[in-house]
């Protein structure tokens, strides 16, 4: 597997863990969407394009297909690569979304990096720092409540108390003087890790904690048996991950809905 594909296969496979439901198959199109938060709502690709027209060979509408997806939902969009047309499948369905008015919300990075390349990180630690993986159900409330302060959204409690104590997962806080002040999740498919939901708490960004918590979440995925590890950035994220040695793959955008009132 290409390791944009490993990177896609890894969030996708989180968001049916998260808790996911398919809303409609077809021959072109499967479409999926969390019934709670992250509120992603995203399509299989099984699909080809008519060489001519660039459009999917078949019978589809857009706004039909997602027209009972809830008004929160984000429709992630990212480049076909593994197909000879390149991303022309991308942009035409990119293209319907802004049509049936929706718009890009945000842009995420799809960046991943080689554990054989990451250096050792035994040395010069943040001072009183230090990283516990939860086991127990109440240590989700501390979790959830540094990823929501974080991210200024609210992760729905059951979907991650699913995931305590699930083999292929670590929920994970870091800790500065005991105070739990940084929270992130570990997920493996393969050889392949993902780093999700990396958060600090908001009074305490711009101290160097981000990037002391990454570098422990690193050498856990080396503890782990990771080959890979991949992310997805966001704009501010982003520079964190270019020092830490992570590469560049591909782009996420990601579309919500426009009121009528707006446009």
């Amino acid at each position: 597997m290409r390791l944009h594909e490993a990177n896609l296969t890894n969030l996708v496979t989180l968001w049916k863990k998260y808790g996911s439901q398919q809303i409609s198959s077809a021959s072109i199109l499967e479409l999926h969407t969390n019934t709670h938060w992250p509120h992603r709502c995203w399509f299989d690709w099984n699909t080809s394009l008519d060489e001519e027209t660039l459009q999917p060979v078949g019978d589809y509408d857009i706004n039909t297909l997602l027209k009972d997806v809830s008004e929160s939902a984000i429709v992630p969009v990212w480049p076909k690569t593994n197909e000879t047309s390149g991303d022309r499948w991308g942009s035409f369905f990119e293209q319907q979304l802004k049509d049936n008015h929706w718009r890009c919300a945000f842009n995420q990075a799809a960046m991943c990096l080689d554990l054989k390349d990451a250096p050792a990180y035994s040395e010069k630690k943040l001072a009183g720092f230090e990283v516990k993986r939860i086991h127990a159900l109440e240590d989700v409330t501390e979790w959830i409540d540094i990823g929501n302060d974080a991210f200024a959204y609210v992760i729905d409690r059951p979907v991650i108390e699913r995931l305590v104590n699930q083999k292929d997962i670590q929920l994970l806080l870091g800790c500065l003087d005991g105070n739990a002040v940084a929270s992130g999740l570990l997920f493996k498919t393969g050889d392949i890790i993902g780093i999700h939901q990396v958060g600090v708490r908001s009074a305490l960004q711009g101290k160097g904690i981000a990037k002391a918590f990454m570098k422990e979440l690193l050498v856990a995925c080396q503890r782990w048996s990771g080959r890979y590890v991949v992310l997805q950035a966001s704009e501010v994220g982003r520079p964190l991950y270019d020092s830490l040695g992570f590469k560049f793959q591909f782009l996420i955008k990601n579309y919500q809905r426009t009121s009528l009132k707006h446009i």
